[in-house]
């Protein structure tokens, strides 16, 4: 589902994740990578990899529409868009992280991640007035700010690196490898855009929050 609003005259829309990291998410790669998760042991001799998602049985839901939500739309959900539309992901890594830990299943879309695994932000930006993608040819500044201050510089790459092959799209990456002792919880982040011409933005996820949902990434134990 696409969300879109206006920021600093800029208008912005994500896909939620459900970002390469600088690796190929080539079916040989990820099977390699699935055949190194399962050789790391622990010292008791316990597979070092854990299912980030599982799945329990509910009773089906009672057939019908969900209830109407009582809020009203905000007014600028329906002013003019700006020049620029934003596509992000986050997804797992194809490699290890700098503290050993390899994704159970690598290259995927997802919004859990374990505390030590690389964490991958990809995306791609849309110039509207010119009908042009944002690229490393336009001079723009592209950064992932996280909730604690770091800032990732972004890259222009080729989905799949060095092993891509010619028709793989090329878009935005930049990743991040969670410290093992980050806090566990809902991870806030942006993307912090300066064009050339001197326009800036922050692109902020939209989220959906009820009292048993937060829609944002989540880092786990």
């Amino acid at each position: 589902m696409f969300h879109g609003w206006k920021i600093q005259g800029l208008f912005f829309v994500a896909l939620l994740s459900v970002t390469p990291v600088l690796t190929a998410c080539t079916p040989s790669m990820v099977a390699q990578a699935e055949k190194a998760a399962g050789a790391q042991q622990k010292p008791s001799g316990e597979p070092a990899v854990s299912v980030l998602l599982g799945a329990r049985k509910v009773p089906p839901p009672t057939p019908g529409a969900p209830p109407r939500s009582p809020h009203k739309t905000p007014a600028s959900y329906y002013e003019p868009v700006g020049p620029f539309f934003f596509y992000v992901e986050t997804l797992t890594s194809t490699g290890p992280s700098r503290y050993g830990l390899l994704p159970t299943v690598p290259c995927v879309q997802s919004g859990v991640f374990k505390r030590g695994m690389r964490l991958v932000f990809r995306f791609e930006i849309l110039d509207t007035s010119t009908g042009k993608r944002v690229t490393d040819r336009d001079g723009a500044a592209v950064r992932v700010r996280l909730a604690h201050g770091e800032e990732l510089t972004a890259r222009w790459a080729i989905r799949g690196s060095a092993a891509a092959l010619p028709d793989s799209a090329w878009m935005w990456d930049a990743a991040w490898d969670i410290p093992p002792d980050y806090p566990v919880g809902s991870l806030d982040y942006a993307i912090m855009v300066r064009a050339k011409d001197g326009r800036t933005a922050a692109f902020i996820p939209p989220i959906q929050k009820t009292a048993t949902v937060d829609s944002r990434v989540r880092i786990i134990d």
